[in-house]
């Protein structure tokens, strides 16, 4: 028999159903957005010039915070490794073991399932960049063998210099490692060497972008570069470090401290420039979310947190409250360039990227806590209520007392110790005529420009208690604790913190069968042995 033929109307329809069940199944199989989830090490809440009337010279960031959301009550640890372990476990701080980072040499997390595992299994292709700082004595520890696809970056807190990348603990070996899943090597290519770091991680990224094929995989991308955390080397006496051509960017900073720090600071807005104009070029741009946030707040030596009281090494705001948006052309038009107030904290990125952003659900078991972090996207992208209510920011007991604990509860916050250095600072003054490099310091070395950082001063103790309202009082200058109508609020929050304190955790350590004394008495010296002989710092298995 012939067949019939369609008529125009027929073929029409055929036509059309045949589009609708293409788009079903696009829709049905549409790949979750890309990532790229950059933290900037050290970085002051008023360091980048949007917020600070131009004083540094920071466009890329600029353009992140004018097209994005500001997350203006975002948390974290007070300091960089603790922080970062609760990004990637989903945990508090101290919930993942991260009391403090006093030898964090032996912590580790691998008892946890990683936020780039999650993404991993969800499809993402996942790369790391830049400062790891959570466990690397054991290889188990390390950023391929908790979830990444490649690692370029170094293992520690900070290296040493950061043009030769040298190894704070064993110097004059590299901390400098290029890994691939279960590949570990050291980062020996002559290119990399004396090579200003941002530049180094920021190119590696870049690349990683143009050969993604974005039609196969969502990427995810971890960016974090040391700037503008202080090189290492001497006790840190010269560790603020940046090529001088970003430096001449300055003229009218009267301090090489200044001076320089606006170089990192112009060096580390490059370096994001470079990864996200790629996503751009790649015509990634407008399926991306930007993550931004510091690592804790910016040292006082050398940064600045205006209007919060307070930096890193600090409970005050200044030290937990820090830079954070989100960014890029995933973030609805409506929203960009507004601000979010909602309760937000660095355990919250666990739930929030791979529940809200990825859609994907996080498994039963994760870890031997449950989550401490809460998914976030929905109460952002409707501007509404926050669903976390508190952020326990330290916790003291058996196992850890560094004699200070604070929790915010709602508006207000309870600081019991010594929080540390009170000042509030600002970015300084320019000047009205020129001042050269060199005279408060600075040195200079070719197109290598070091100087070194201020002092920490003493703090305002509070003891046996300080109470803040911090929605209201942001700076923190207006102490509620002796007035009697807060008693009942002191005594509930203090609570809590107990409460919290009897659920923490024995401190993160490598999960040796031996004592811990054995480690240092005997893994860290051989450790520090081998990289003297092979140049680089690795794992000691």
């Amino acid at each position: 028999k012939k067949k019939k033929k369609l008529s125009g109307a027929g073929c029409t329809m055929r036509a059309l159903l045949l589009l609708l069940l293409l788009t079903a199944h696009q829709f049905c199989h549409a790949l979750p957005p890309n990532i790229l989830f950059i933290v900037a090490d050290d970085f002051g809440r008023n360091d980048f010039g949007a917020v600070n009337g131009g004083k540094t010279i920071t466009p890329n960031i600029n353009e992140l915070y004018d097209q994005g959301i500001w997350l203006d009550s975002y948390y974290t640890f007070k300091i960089c490794s603790p922080t970062r372990a609760s990004i990637h476990t989903g945990r508090y701080p101290w919930g993942a073991g991260f009391y403090d980072m006093a030898t964090d040499e032996d912590h580790c997390t691998r008892n946890f399932t990683g936020l780039p595992q999650l993404l991993k299994d969800a499809g993402y292709s996942t790369h790391a960049f830049g400062k790891w700082d959570i466990g690397f004595v054991n290889k188990k520890c390390t950023a391929t063998y908790r979830g990444y696809d490649t690692f370029l970056g170094y293992y520690q807190a900070c290296t040493a210099d950061y043009w030769n990348h040298t190894s704070a603990m064993a110097p004059p070996a590299q901390d400098f490692a290029q890994n691939n899943e279960s590949e570990i090597h050291p980062a020996s290519n002559p290119a990399y060497e004396h090579k200003y770091n941002a530049h180094l991680f920021s190119k590696a990224a870049k690349e990683i972008v143009e050969q993604h094929d974005p039609s196969v995989s969502p990427l995810y991308l971890y960016f974090a570069p040391q700037n503008v955390h202080l090189a290492c080397a001497s006790g840190q006496k010269m560790g603020v470090q940046s090529p001088c051509n970003s430096v001449d960017l300055y003229p009218n900073v009267a301090n090489d401290t200044y001076k320089t720090q606006g170089g990192m600071l112009t060096e580390l807005d490059y370096a994001i420039g470079n990864v996200t104009q790629a996503l751009k070029d790649k015509n990634m741009w407008e399926d991306t979310l930007v993550v931004f946030v510091s690592d804790n707040g910016g040292p006082l030596p050398h940064c600045t947190n205006y209007p919060l009281r307070g930096g890193k090494w600090t409970f005050w705001e200044g030290g937990v409250r820090v830079a954070a948006m989100l960014s890029g052309g995933k973030v609805p038009e409506k929203l960009r360039g507004t601000k979010y107030t909602g309760m937000m904290h660095s355990s919250d990125w666990y739930r929030t990227l791979v529940e809200g952003v990825a859609g994907k659900t996080i498994p039963d078991y994760t870890g031997p806590r449950p989550v401490d972090g809460v998914d976030m996207w929905t109460a952002i992208l409707n501007n509404s209520t926050s669903p976390r209510t508190e952020v326990p920011h330290q916790v003291n007991n058996s196992f850890f007392d560094e004699h200070v604990q604070a929790l915010r509860m709602g508006d207000y916050k309870l600081i019991r110790g010594n929080p540390g250095d009170d000042r509030i600072l600002s970015w300084p003054a320019h000047l009205d005529h020129a001042v050269p490099f060199g005279l408060s310091g600075g040195v200079k070395t070719g197109n290598e420009c070091r100087a070194p950082p201020g002092k920490q001063q003493p703090a305002t103790n509070c003891i046996p208690h300080c109470l803040f309202n911090v929605v209201e009082d942001p700076s923190e200058s207006h102490d509620l604790a002796k007035d009697p109508q807060y008693a009942s609020l002191i005594k509930t929050i203090s609570d809590r913190l107990d409460f919290y304190g009897r659920s923490g955790p024995n401190p993160a350590d490598l999960g040796y069968e031996y004592p811990l004394q054995h480690f240092h008495q005997v893994v860290l010296p051989a450790l520090k042995e081998r990289a003297l002989k092979t140049g680089f710092l690795e794992p000691y298995e």
